[in-house]
């Protein structure tokens, strides 16, 4: 049974001391065999939630063009709250 999405991004960045939005999309992709716009925003709508609970934090952030549009990308790094809670549910150990 694989992990469910949120747990998926934070074991990612706990592997790593940061990681771009964009990568972890398509680490996700690679995980769950998905593709899609609307699979990207909902990943990154689990990134923005992460963030907005603490568990999770934006350290840059950089203006890319990609396919003629401009995107907003952010570089996330795990919180110490987020590792603390990871170790609370079992996702990393001690």
């Amino acid at each position: 049974m694989k992990l469910h999405q949120k747990g998926f991004l934070l074991t990612e960045l706990s592997k790593v001391a940061h990681m771009w939005d964009h990568q972890l999309v398509k680490n996700a992709f690679i995980e769950y065999g998905e593709s899609g716009d609307f699979r990207e925003k909902s990943i990154r709508i689990a990134l923005d939630e992460l963030s907005a609970a603490g568990l999770v934090r934006r350290i840059d952030e950089k203006l890319e063009a990609t396919d003629g549009t401009l995107k907003l990308m952010f570089n996330y790094q795990l919180s110490d709250f987020g590792i603390s809670r990871m170790v609370d549910t079992g996702l990393l150990l001690p």
